[in-house]
């Protein structure tokens, strides 16, 4: 009796640490851009650990599952090339899947992350398409599958709902559908008495949520909702406000489905928490601010290290040039010293050449000022019953005055 009671206290403490190794690596990804960020993770360090200890246990594969990649920004004008992924999504898909990776290494069974696509929950409220919200997902499963990500995979909204639709989706069946997936989630899992601010200053992720929405939206919708006439900078604020909390009631219903088709997951997510419930991800490991890749663009530096910034803050720097991929811009590229002084002697070379050219043009014009150009030219001179043609469909350029010296002379050779 006594034998059974130690194994099975050094089979927890085996699957205890275990755990705590493979929790370990997911905190190596977790958001690092606050003070307190490791005290937050620690936090939940406890729920964390029971959660993995019950794949562990049972020596299966660890599931995750993370609400993320929407679609790309709505700001087109500074922040993100298009409305497709580029290379800042690949670099994030890249990292998350080298998460699960290092998971593989110390424990056999391995990791998969599912990442639950929250396009269409929010997309309409920030002017995005649905079209573009589908083409967008399909360009990321398309990419993981290019790269070889074999340890992400993907759900959708359509994964959640319980009515008849074509066992494949496709783009038109997606669009047509948009408003009942988004109607099924909030008639299902939503509250339609949601007291927003009291949840808000109630519950402090809720807050933290609230908070990193307004941030984005502020920058997101500038260029679509203008200030000018009746909005100004303080009635925007309100209307970002407003669109924030419209999010929070969205995001509400969301989070229940996810709980309820996602139940015994390792909870990741991309925003700012207490870290008790979840764990916040930095999915791009970079020095700025910048840690979501449909937020933001990427470059790479001379040195070898990738950086994240809004795409207008590259495009002010003269070093940086935009590399496409597949036919469209994808990230920038930071000049060595030598390419960007070859850059300048060509930018300078090219200036000459436009000088001299409209030198010479400016010339030309001056020699030419004088003249005039006919087509077509046709010219009878009647002299009583005789009739003459002097011009007969003649083109050409003249100097004012020759032609009527031209005509006269003419004239005196038929009539004299």
């Amino acid at each position: 009796m006594a034998s059974n009671i130690q194994a099975s206290e050094a089979g927890d403490i085996s699957i205890a640490l275990m755990s705590t190794k493979i929790l370990e690596i997911i905190f190596d990804y977790a958001l690092n851009k606050f003070d307190d960020c490791q005290d937050r993770l620690e936090a939940g360090r406890p729920k964390f650990i029971s959660v993995l200890s019950n794949f562990v246990r049972r020596n299966a594969r660890i599931d995750m599952s993370l609400p993320a990649f929407p679609f790309k920004s709505a700001n087109k004008v500074y922040k993100a090339f298009s409305f497709l992924p580029d290379k800042a999504e690949e670099i994030a898909l890249e990292r998350l899947h080298n998460m699960c990776r290092r998971i593989e290494e110390i424990y056999s069974p391995g990791a998969q992350l599912v990442i639950v696509s929250d396009g269409l929950v929010y997309n309409d409220l920030l002017s995005i398409s649905d079209r573009h919200t589908w083409l967008y997902g399909q360009a990321l499963r398309e990419m993981a599958t290019e790269k070889g990500f074999t340890n992400i995979a993907f759900s959708r909204l359509r994964d959640f709902v319980s009515f008849n639709l074509p066992e494949s989706l496709d783009e038109i069946h997606y669009v047509a559908n948009a408003t009942n997936f988004r109607r099924f989630i909030l008639n299902k899992f939503g509250k339609d008495d949601l007291d927003v601010d009291q949840l808000i200053a109630a519950d402090e992720d809720t807050r933290l949520t609230y908070q990193g929405y307004r941030r984005f939206l502020m920058s997101d919708l500038r260029y679509i909702f203008t200030l000018g006439g009746s909005r100004t900078s303080n009635s925007y604020k309100r209307e970002t406000k407003y669109l924030a909390k419209q999010m929070i009631v969205r995001g509400y219903a969301f989070a229940g489905a996810i709980k309820h088709n996602f139940p015994n997951h390792l909870r990741l997510s991309i925003h700012q928490s207490t870290g008790e419930h979840k764990v916040s991800m930095s999915l791009l490991n970079t020095k700025t601010g910048f840690t979501t890749p449909w937020h933001c663009s990427v470059a790479l530096m001379a040195d070898g290290e990738w950086v994240s910034a809004p795409m207008g803050d590259f495009k002010e720097n003269p070093r940086m040039k935009i590399i496409t991929e597949n036919g469209r811009p994808s990230y920038f590229r930071e000049m060595t010293e030598e390419e960007f002084q070859e850059e300048e002697r060509m930018i300078a070379a090219q200036l000459t050449q436009l000088t001299e050219k409209s030198v010479e043009e400016s010339k030309k014009h001056e020699r030419n000022e004088n003249f005039f150009q006919w087509e077509d030219v046709t010219y009878d001179v009647q002299n009583g019953e005789k009739t003459k043609r002097l011009l007969d469909h003649v083109d050409g350029w003249l100097r004012g005055g020759t032609l009527t010296a031209l005509t006269v002379c003419v004239f005196f050779l038929f009539f004299h």
